[in-house]
């Protein structure tokens, strides 16, 4: 049983009234116990001094951990993500392990050996991985990708956000106010969603009849506050500035509106400013972001469905699935 308590099965059996068998099962994580006597084996734990949790192994029973993967520019918007794909993981009896790790060739062969070590029955990916990688990480075990995905995978199911359909909204909004002369700031292109979010800004220009301003379009290699804040300084520091920012991130989003706080320049009188994801920094910043809001726990429980569904049957369809956003319209665009 582990750790010592000093007190043996067959005592904690009596004060539980199972049997030692169901106690040794409860305590070690093995074979399947009705809900009702996990609830009597802890019960009388408690009432021993002894907290249920420390006693029951924690260790998942075979075939039942499934790996969640995650890049390394981590950041808040992540939390929620994680947060639904565990609450369908604990709803089919899996637990979920997560792995901060770059994906590709070179740390490929390390990762192989994690997945069979670990006995993984499945993952969930978030990282940014080239297709020749995932097709052999699917060879290996189950695999669905969300947010970042290939929406031609006749192989791998995915979950995300129309980005497109998402960043047009913005941009018709700003059509609706006004204004024309919009700046984009991203992250690395190398993310589909980020290229996808560009080619709706683009669009937008375009209804418009607005040429792009290649000077206003900048990508940054990660989701970094300082390198934003420094951009936007820039760009907002030119004669020729921009009326509005379309930024694919909230944390984006607040240095756009603390450079232009250190410049003079008002928001949303002068300057409008747009983020993405609804995380905290769109509520906590002064004034509050108008952002686009994604539907983060929707991400991972619908990622973890369609990784157990997979993993419970191997020949079910592959799936591409895109929930839908919301445009939350907050001070930064409109007048307090």
């Amino acid at each position: 049983m582990g750790k010592k308590m000093g007190f043996s099965a067959a005592e904690i059996a009596r004060r539980a009234g199972v049997s030692s068998a169901t106690v040794s099962r409860v305590l070690n994580n093995k074979g399947i116990v009705r809900q009702e006597l996990v609830d009597r084996v802890a019960a009388a734990l408690r009432d021993m001094g002894i907290e249920p949790h420390d006693a029951i192994s924690q260790s998942p029973p075979p075939g039942k951990l499934i790996l969640f993967t995650l890049p390394f520019d981590f950041n808040s918007f992540f939390n929620e993500i994680i947060r639904g794909a565990k609450a369908s993981a604990v709803l089919h009896g899996y637990q979920l392990l997560i792995l901060q790790e770059h994906i590709n060739q070179n740390t490929f062969p390390a990762f192989k050996k994690l997945l069979r070590d670990a006995k993984i029955s499945g993952l969930i990916a978030l990282n940014h991985i080239e297709s020749d990688v995932l097709g052999k990480i699917n060879a290996l075990a189950p695999l669905v990708q969300c947010c970042d995905y290939d929406p031609a995978s006749r192989q791998v199911s995915s979950v995300s956000l129309d980005d497109v359909k998402a960043a047009k909204q913005v941009m018709d909004y700003f059509a609706s106010l006004g204004r024309r002369k919009i700046a984009f700031l991203s992250g690395s292109l190398k993310y589909k969603d980020n290229r996808c979010r560009k080619q709706g800004y683009l669009m937008g220009l375009s209804d418009m009849g607005v040429e792009p301003n290649d000077s206003w379009m900048v990508h940054l290699p990660e989701i970094n506050y300082n390198m934003a804040l420094s951009t936007a300084t820039q760009i907002l520091s030119q004669p020729n500035r921009p009326e509005a920012f379309f930024a694919i991130s909230d944390l984006f989003a607040s240095a756009v509106v603390n450079a232009a706080r250190r410049l003079n320049i008002r928001v949303p009188e002068d300057l409008l400013v747009v983020g993405f994801d609804n995380v905290d920094y769109s509520e906590i910043s002064s004034p509050t972001i108008t952002t686009v809001n994604t539907p983060k726990f929707q991400f991972g429980y619908a990622a973890c469905e369609l990784l157990i569904e997979k993993i419970q049957n191997p020949d079910a369809y592959t799936q591409h699935i895109f929930l839908p956003s919301e445009l939350i319209v907050r001070e930064s665009t409109a007048a307090r």
